[in-house]
């Protein structure tokens, strides 16, 4: 399958079918036992961290974060990871925080953020590194319907548009794939 840059492309598949091992291919997190994988023209086994260094992953994970930290410590204990720091990093962090709407919890406990707060803190901590492609593992799962509608909104208006990311959404809900990808993949 050829991803063109600025795609919005949906893997779906029922559980078990190797989405989540699909898109950790794709971002270099494993390696194929056959054939080869390129993100923006670099080989995901040959040049592995350069293809990486283009790929940002938002995991719906409950774990992923120090809750006793607050949303804004996470992301800058997250970018220091990343090789940023001082008012460059500051800066992103400022800028991610307000492209997500956390700008009022930025500097509470995450301890006490909701599912699609929580989320939303996982997507800033992919911007700040500015990637060129966001995987997306069910970025919509354990969110209400607004919540749902927020993100979709946030994803194709903020991140798509203006920032012209490429989008690569795992999903089990035909209507998002409907709306927010221009592809879609099944596996």
């Amino acid at each position: 399958v050829q991803i063109e840059k600025g795609d919005r492309v949906a893997l779906m598949g029922p559980n078990g079918a190797g989405k989540t091992t699909l898109l950790k291919l794709i971002g270099g997190l494993l390696f194929p036992s056959e054939g080869q994988i390129q993100v923006n023209g670099h080989n995901t086994i040959d040049e592995n961290a350069v293809a990486r260094r283009s790929v940002g992953f938002v995991f719906n994970e409950e774990r992923s974060f120090f809750w006793r930290l607050s949303g804004a410590q996470n992301l800058e204990f997250f970018g220091v990871l990343d090789n940023l720091w001082g008012p460059e990093l500051r800066d992103r962090i400022r800028r991610a925080i307000r492209l997500v709407g956390l700008e009022t919890a930025g500097d509470r406990p995450v301890s006490g953020y909701s599912s699609g707060m929580k989320q939303r803190l996982a997507l800033a901590r992919v911007l700040i590194i500015n990637p060129d492609v966001l995987i997306l593992d069910e970025p919509t799962r354990a969110l209400d319907p607004i919540a749902c509608d927020e993100m979709s909104d946030l994803l194709l208006a903020e991140i798509h548009q203006n920032m012209r990311k490429t989008l690569l959404i795992a999903t089990h809900r035909i209507e998002e794939a409907m709306t927010l990808c221009n592809k879609v993949m099944i596996v």
